[in-house]
């Protein structure tokens, strides 16, 4: 573990909190502030048994200390549902004392607007708490019921302009609060260094101009438009190979298999599907262009690690993205769900290998002065002190 602040000490334990066991944006950002901060801020890592072995041995990988508890999560899934109703409770109630006994400072909540329990927990067990919002989309009954839980946060900090617009006037009163992007890891993700592993799948695409995703298999993705769009640039005879990123969870296995078939409808023949990977960095250095086609995000760190790899990007309208993909300057932004549009702009770029090339320095450039890990864990720090000194 390197921390960008070593010669200072440990001042402040922090618990963070996070309710969802799977491998995302935000479980990514924990594991990288936290070990950020080593030397400064004690992070320890809570998170559900279930789902999160991966998330585990990223925590693992990068030295961060964590405790698994039962922690049932919101789920459409009407089994868990139940077990979310009947045992929230005990579930509280356990987790506030679990704060107590490990003497935390101050709760990091993290995960989004929906993770009450750790809000919940730290009040009880007399603890100060960050809430962390990360998304610009919820439920109308999700939303009422932060906006009644919200004066209890400490402070909040937002991941991104639109999560703020998104949830600033659904506070319930007047709360200090920070804007804080997800972070990269510039140095980690990095051009000119070398990355061993995936040489079987490069070795295929030999001779191929690679366009990627990194994507979770979720309908929030909007795989759809890419899949669409995949046609239509297919129809133009460019020898493109189509690749997706991700994982594919039992409770999405239905709307895979839905893509599947909208590939089986369409022809398309050129778009891989690879599963998830512990280190992306191979593939993403492979790839010639990096597209995004969410229709929801907040701060999409699977972005801002393709701009760090000097990746053009043509992403739809979502989060802040547009704070940092400028449209013509180191990518394109197309509308969310426009196929056509997106498909016109990959077009554009698979035809010009100069304009990739200049897209791609200048992604590097931004992700190094704005994005940076040690820039975002610097406000990470701010924030924990502003709560602790409160």
């Amino acid at each position: 573990m390197v921390s960008f602040y070593p010669d200072r000490i440990v001042s402040v334990r922090v618990a963070n909190i996070i309710e969802e066991g799977k491998l995302g944006g935000p479980q990514v950002r924990i594991c990288a502030i936290a070990t950020a901060l080593v030397g400064l801020v004690d992070t320890t890592v809570i998170m559900p048994k279930e789902n999160s072995e991966t998330f585990q041995q990223r925590c693992d990988t990068c030295g961060v200390a964590y405790i698994t508890m039962p922690i049932t999560r919101v789920t459409k899934d009407w089994r868990v549902a139940v077990r979310y109703v009947f045992f929230s409770l005990f579930e509280v109630l356990h987790l506030a004392w679990v704060l107590k006994k490990n003497r935390f400072d101050l709760v990091h909540v993290s995960g989004g607007s929906w993770q009450f329990k750790g809000v919940l927990a730290a009040k009880l067990a007399g603890k100060k708490v960050l809430w962390h919002l990360n998304d610009t989309s919820m439920p109308r009954f999700i939303r009422r019921l932060f906006s009644t839980l919200s004066p209890l946060a400490d402070a909040i900090i937002y991941a991104s302009v639109r999560s703020q617009n998104y949830y600033k006037p659904l506070v319930n009163c007047n709360k200090q609060d920070f804007l804080i992007p997800a972070p990269v890891d510039t140095d980690k993700f990095n051009p000119s260094r070398e990355y061993s592993g995936e040489e079987q799948l490069i070795q295929r695409w030999q001779g191929k101009l690679v366009i990627g995703t990194v994507a979770n298999i979720n309908p929030v993705k909007g795989l759809e438009t890419l899949i669409h769009a995949a046609a239509l640039t297919s129809e133009k005879n460019f020898n493109v190979q189509f690749v997706v990123i991700g994982s594919i969870y039992p409770t999405q296995q239905q709307y895979y298999n839905s893509l599947i078939s909208l590939c089986e409808q369409l022809h398309i023949k050129n778009i891989e599907f690879v599963g998830s990977r512990s280190d992306v960095r191979p593939l993403l250095k492979r790839f010639d262009l990096y597209v995004c086609s969410s229709n929801a995000e907040s701060s999409p760190i699977s972005v801002w690690e393709s701009m760090s790899m000097a990746k053009p990007i043509i992403s739809t309208d979502v989060g802040d993205v547009t704070l940092y993909v400028k449209d013509g300057v180191n990518g394109f932004i197309v509308n969310i769900g426009d196929s056509e549009a997106l498909a016109e702009r990959m077009g554009h770029l698979i035809a010009e290998e100069s304009l990739r090339k200049d897209f791609g320095s200048r992604s590097r450039d931004v992700a190094v002065q704005e994005l940076e890990l040690s820039r975002c864990a610097e406000r990470h720090l701010e924030a924990y002190n502003a709560v602790f000194e409160q």
